[in-house]
């Protein structure tokens, strides 16, 4: 094997766990998949209508009295004869208290609403404390850790519990608004009456006793007696405001927060499209190690916050069978035959509704949970209608009861439980094994286009595909295995990003390995700015023509004539303009021309270099310009900008200091009155509240200024009375109070300037240090320029343990650049080893063949077929003595004639020029020992008679629905295919002949729905492509001569379909 790959296998890792240093759980042990499928099953069983009658406060107590008489057999009632006190409080005392044997049920309601009223509070202030931890990208700011180190399970079990509460909680609060049958202090009288209303006796005298049924929102019947009634409703009204309407709101917006943004650009440069995006979510949150991740994982992107409306929807069922009662105050002197009919039909709109909704948004990652679902509701509106049709008492009802609704719960149930197998990865490589599906992470079979070249198969000799497949992946391996370079085992790599990409990442808490700043110079690849990135790193001299990438000029700032002024700039602002209190105001900013908030919070990235300030109104502004950032500079040495400083850092001194300060309330009476009151306060304690986060030792520096004091517990006013303006001026007001609490301030301003100098110091070392450890221009100079010795050709880094590892990998690096150099001989050469490589890394873990010959389909490997493109008869006979092709077809074999076709097909297309039919010579050296005769080959779009080349048949079918275009490329060695539209020539070579385009109905999807497959094409489709072929005497389809540029005596090496011959006909099935 070259090296240095066999130390991947050693260590039982792919390069991607090694750069992200993590592993994949598998699901047996990953809480987000664990907790995530509990959820929704939870969710979906708690939002059924047949529980819906259990969600009051007297089904809770029954369950709970149950529990409490399971105990009382174990134990004495009264708890006595226990011989341990322990023992004594949890079998004795506890299951008492538990059975509650007050004198009425509302008693017992009212215990049990305060008690889970109060457990829901504090679950809930839990909550709302610890959000702001897994915020990653919009209230945490700076260079500090952005996720909690410890607590993280705690938060996730109050999550998961706070979620799976909200559903009956919630319907109880319902209940007792409506104050339902179960809280009628009289038994029902509704039930089984003969009259309507219903004729019932006073309960006693009528000025003791209330009328027989006025029972609606009392707690007793006796005139005389506490009605608790009025407590219930309200604490009802509280537990319905903060948990049923205000928690989805606020999980709504922690799952926005925390969901992982995606970057918009691939580590080759290449923009990602819709579907690109998409997967690359997918392999994000699989490593995700967000609290709240088992709450977004199972949506796709940009519906990762469906959980909240899931929610909501599964209430509206609930609520809708809670109120729409004739068992309840609200209804009860209704027509009790109208009323059920009524809440079924509501209860059918509203599953209708959803079913629609799942039908048009699919929400789910997943084809087949969205089935799953789709199966749910559909579950729910043919429930939701035999429960209608019982209740209009249609001839029949007793079968539509029985076998009608049990033959709908078979169906939908085993539907569930298939989707829930189905979507295993047992299961998934058991089908992928059962229908021999080959399966490629780029369009592999489409041709070279000149038009859109960011979106087409890069093979040409300086492929970035061959570059990341073979160079690349030698040297980031090399870094994240050797023991000096790699990435500490318990290292966690967390970045401080924006959601939009607004300025680079940053590494944080970075250890001092080389191999971390490479995984962060690899991070940084990701940006927007750095649009072409690799085309603008090979060709040098564009360099200074792109005046807005901010790649490109952070490369001119570090290795041009303007490097010394440009580390003068960084040491200058990392020295003292970095931090809170600090100011920009853009010259060339007419939107915020009268805006006076121009102070904040600003942080220093140093590659590429950019500065950052949030301002205190929230607003961001990002500094890359040289000219900016000496405008910067410039400003925050302002004079008159020091003293409005000067006046921020000394009313921070004062920040939650007890000062002195005068204030007179004056408090009116009524306007009849001459009298009034005066109350002097001499003392307050100031409060500084803030839009960000951002704590260095103890101290609270993020952005945002709003000054308040406050006097007392009721009296709070705003920093307007000490005459502070927006713009921090210095008025007499404000200087008097400074100077009554001069005292104050000088002792605690020597402080703070003390923990901001080290707040600078600290991030000043570390990026001095990241840059010794491994600097930027390893980037430009060693990972993405292959040559044989990077060592001699560039200036050697700073780090010995760099320097030793690269001169110790000479050979290495000699090996490496020859295996890319033949890869990269010419186009044919490129796209057999691209080819190759796909098909071992997408598809080893299934094919029992690959694994048993590693060495010959292994591209690590010298004696890979990825190194040796082969004439079809070699390449037949190479797969059927490693078991993967048959002469005579078989329906185990993994490889057919029809693949083969399209195989030679797209090579075909690499040897000849297509326009002219002429050989490219410089591409068809390895056929010169077949003694073939080449040819271009022309096809046909359908049935049509005008001839076209593969480029023309691309162009000419760029309109319909399938615009993928080639994939995003290789992220290293993932070996399962998301679920995707199929690629562009995924789906033309495969369409069937037809005259004219084709309509796919809903069905062309149902392949992923089920499972089976992770691709489906969209609903249009080509008319097929097809050549003019005939069929020889040995059985081979050979290519007609009579066509103007095709001669075909060995046509026979591209195509050999032995099926009935047909002209035109498709030979790639």
């Amino acid at each position: 094997m070259f090296r240095p790959m066999e130390q991947l296998g050693n260590l039982g890792k792919s390069l991607d766990d090694l750069e992200v240093n993590s592993t994949v759980a598998p699901f047996w042990r990953n809480r987000k998949t664990i907790l995530g499928s509990a959820i929704n099953a939870i969710i979906g069983v708690l939002g059924s209508s047949a529980l819906a009658p259990f969600y009051s406060l007297q089904g809770v107590f029954n369950t709970v009295q149950i529990f409490a008489l399971i105990l009382s057999t174990i134990v004495p009632v009264d708890g006595r004869n226990l011989g341990n006190k322990w023992r004594k409080l949890f079998l004795g005392t506890i299951p008492n208290i538990l059975a509650l044997n007050f004198a009425s049920v509302l008693a017992q309601s009212l215990v049990f609403l305060l008690i889970f009223m109060a457990i829901a509070a504090g679950l809930l202030y839990y909550f709302y404390r610890s959000r702001i931890l897994c915020d990653r990208y919009n209230t945490i700011e700076g260079l500090q850790q952005t996720e909690p180190e410890g607590g993280r399970w705690g938060l996730v079990i109050v999550t998961f519990l706070l979620t799976v509460i909200y559903l009956p909680m919630s319907t109880m609060a319902i209940h007792v608004l409506v104050w339902s049958s179960d809280l009628w202090v009289v038994p029902n009288p509704y039930i089984n009456a003969t009259s309507f209303p219903p004729d019932v006796p006073p309960l006693g005298p009528t000025n003791e006793f209330r009328d027989p049924l006025d029972f609606c929102w009392t707690t007793t019947m006796k005139r005389n007696e506490v009605n608790y009634a009025p407590v219930v409703i309200i604490l009802s009204v509280i537990i319905f405001v903060i948990l049923t309407i205000w928690f989805p709101i606020l999980l709504r917006q922690v799952i926005r927060q925390s969901v992982p943004k995606v970057d918009a650009y691939t580590e080759l440069g290449r923009p990602r499209r819709k579907w690109d995006m998409d997967s690359e979510y997918h392999r994000l949150l699989s490593r995700d190690n967000n609290p709240f991740a088992f709450l977004y994982s199972g949506f796709r992107r940009g519906w990762g916050a469906y959980e909240s409306t899931y929610l909501f929807a599964k209430l509206s069922t609930l609520v809708i069978i809670a109120v729409i009662d004739s068992d309840n105050c609200l209804f009860r002197s209704q027509s009790r035959n109208l009323i059920p009919i009524i809440r079924q039909v509501l209860l059918l709109l509203a599953t209708i509704a959803f079913f629609v909704a799942q039908c048009i948004f699919a929400p789910f990652l997943d084809p087949v949970n969205n089935a799953s679902e789709w199966t749910s509701r559909l579950n729910y509106v043919t429930t939701a209608t035999t429960a209608l049709l019982i209740a209009l008492d249609v001839p029949g009802k007793e079968i539509i009861d029985t076998y009608v609704l049990y033959c709908i719960y078979i169906v939908t149930y085993g539907l569930s439980f298939y989707f829930s197998a189905i979507n295993t990865g047992i299961m998934q490589r058991f089908v992928k094994r059962a229908t021999r599906r080959i399966d490629f992470s780029i369009d592999i079979f489409s041709p070279r286009s000149l038009i859109d070249k960011m979106l087409s198969l890069d093979i040409s000799p300086s492929s970035i595909h061959l570059k990341r497949r073979i160079w690349q992946e030698t040297i980031s391996t090399l870094l994240f295995t050797d023991t000096e370079t790699r990435i500490p085992e318990k290292q966690m790599m967390r970045y401080a990003q924006a959601r939009n990409s607004e300025y680079p990442p940053y590494l944080l808490d970075f250890a001092g390995s080389p191999g971390e700043r490479h995984a962060e110079n690899i991070k940084v690849l990701h940006l927007p700015a750095c649009l072409c990135l690799w085309e603008l790193l090979t060709i040098f001299q564009i360099l200074r023509e792109v005046g807005n990438s901010a790649f490109a000029q952070a490369v001119g700032l570090l290795s041009g004539p303007d490097s010394e002024w440009y580390y003068y700039l960084e040491s200058e602002i990392q020295r003292y303009h970095v931090g809170p209190d600090c100011y920009w105001k853009n010259p060339r900013d007419t939107d915020h021309a009268h805006c006076k908030k121009f102070f904040g919070n600003a942080w220093w990235i140093s590659f590429p270099p950019t500065l950052v300030i949030r301002y205190d109104d929230g607003r961001t502004s990002v500094l890359r310009d040289a000219s900016d950032l000496e405008s910067y500079i410039a400003q925050n040495n302002d004079l008159d900008i020091l003293k409005r400083k000067h006046v921020r850092v000394a009313l921070r001194a004062l920040e939650d200091q007890v000062s002195v300060g005068s204030k007179s309330l004056w408090c009116w009476g009524r306007r009849n009155y001459a009298a009034r009151t005066s109350v002097h306060y001499h003392f307050c304690r100031l409060h500084i509240k803030r839009e960000g986060k951002l704590r260095w030792e103890g101290i609270e520096i993020g952005s945002g200024f709003e000054v308040e004091l406050q006097y007392s517990k009721n009296v709070k006013v705003s920093g307007q009375v000490l005459g502070l303006t927006e713009d921090f001026d210095l008025t007499p007001d404000l200087a008097r109070f400074l100077q009554l609490n001069e005292e104050q301030i000088q002792l605690r301003t020597q402080v703070i300037e003390e923990k901001l100098f080290n707040y600078r110091r600290y991030h000043r070392r570390e990026s001095r240090w990241k840059e010794r450890v491994l600097s930027y221009r390893f980037l430009i100079h060693v990972y993405d320029r292959p040559c044989r010795d990077p060592c001699g050709e560039n200036e050697p880094e700073r780090d010995s343990r760099v320097r030793q590892l690269l001169d110790a990998s000479r050979p290495i690096f000699t090996e490496t650049f020859a295996r890319y150099q033949h890869a990269a001989y010419s186009e044919a050469t490129a796209w057999w080893y691209i080819f190759w490589d796909d098909f071992w890394r997408r598809n080893h873990d299934t094919i029992s063949a690959l694994e048993n010959n590693v060495s010959d389909f292994d591209p690590h490997y010298p004696t890979s077929i990825a190194y040796t493109p082969l004439p079809r008869a070699a390449l037949e006979n190479f797969l059927a003595q490693r078991g993967l092709f048959n002469q005579k077809p078989k329906l185990d074999d993994w490889i057919h004639q029809g693949f083969l076709n399209k195989l030679y097909l797209r090579l075909n297309e690499t040897v000849f020029t297509p326009v002219t039919g002429k050989v490219n010579h410089f591409a068809a050296y390895m056929f010169i020992h077949t003694q073939c005769k080449f040819q271009s080959i022309m096809f046909h779009l359908g049935y049509g008679s005008k001839e076209l080349d593969m480029n023309q048949i691309d162009l000419a079918t760029r309109a319909g629905s399938s615009t993928l275009g080639t994939g995003a490329g290789t992220d290293h060695d993932i070996s399962w295919i998301r679920t995707r539209p199929v690629y562009r020539w995924e789906g033309i070579l495969t369409d069937p002949l037809r005259k004219r385009h084709g309509q796919r109905t809903w069905l062309s999807k149902l392949g992923a729905w089920l499972g089976i497959t992770p691709v489906w094409r969209g609903p249009e489709s080509t008319s097929g492509i097809a050549v003019d072929v005939a069929l020889d005497k040995s059985g081979r389809y050979v290519l007609l001569s009579g066509s103007n540029n095709l001669s075909g005596s060995h046509a026979d090496t591209l195509f050999a379909e032995p099926v009935v011959p047909e002209t035109p006909v498709s030979i790639f099935g």
